[in-house]
C-alpha cells in the first residue's frame, strides 16, 4: 500500500467519523426538538436550519469512505454481460467523468464558499454563516477525489 493510498484511507476514515459525529447530533436535534414541539410546547427554535446544515455535512463527509468501501449504488445488470476489456473500458471512462465531476464541484463549491462569505450569507432563523459549511462541503469532497485517482 502506498503513501497516498495510506493517507487518502486515514483521511476518509477521519472524515467518517466526522459524518458519524453530525449524524448524532441531528438524531438528538430531532428528538429534541420533537419532545420539545411536543410534550413541553417548547420547539427547538432553528431545528429545521441546524438539522439541514448537519445532513450536509454527514452526506459531504461520508461520500469517500462509501465509495471507498463499494458501498454506493450501481447498476451493473448491463455490463454483467459484457467481456472484461468492454467492462474495463466502461470503469475507466466512468471513472475518469466522476474525477472531472468531483474535481468540477470542490472548485466551483470553493467559489461558491469565497462568495458566500464575502456576502455574508446566513441560514434564515438562527443566522448561522454559511461559509464554514459550503468550505467543509469542499473539503470534504477532497479525498472522494482522491479515492478515484487511486
Amino acid at each position: 500500500m502506498g503513501g497516498l493510498e495510506t493517507f487518502t484511507r486515514g483521511l476518509s476514515n477521519c472524515f467518517l467519523w466526522v459524518a458519524l459525529v453530525a449524524l448524532a447530533l441531528m438524531l438528538g436535534l430531532v428528538t429534541a426538538d420533537i419532545i420539545g414541539a411536543k410534550g413541553l410546547r417548547m420547539p427547538v427554535s432553528g431545528a429545521m436550519d441546524l438539522s439541514s446544515l448537519l445532513a450536509l455535512l454527514a452526506i459531504a463527509f461520508s461520500t469517500a469512505q462509501t465509495h471507498r468501501m463499494g458501498r454506493h449504488i450501481k447498476v451493473d445488470f448491463v455490463t454483467m454481460f459484457l467481456p472484461k476489456k468492454v467492462r474495463k473500458i466502461i470503469r475507466f471512462v466512468s471513472t475518469s467523468l466522476c474525477v472531472l465531476f468531483f474535481a468540477t464541484v470542490l472548485w466551483r463549491l470553493v467559489l461558491y464558499a469565497e462568495g458566500v462569505q464575502v456576502h455574508h450569507e446566513a441560514s434564515l432563523t438562527v443566522k448561522i454563516p454559511l461559509a464554514p459549511f459550503a468550505y467543509a462541503m469542499a473539503l470534504a469532497f477532497l479525498p472522494m477525489l482522491l479515492v478515484l485517482l487511486l
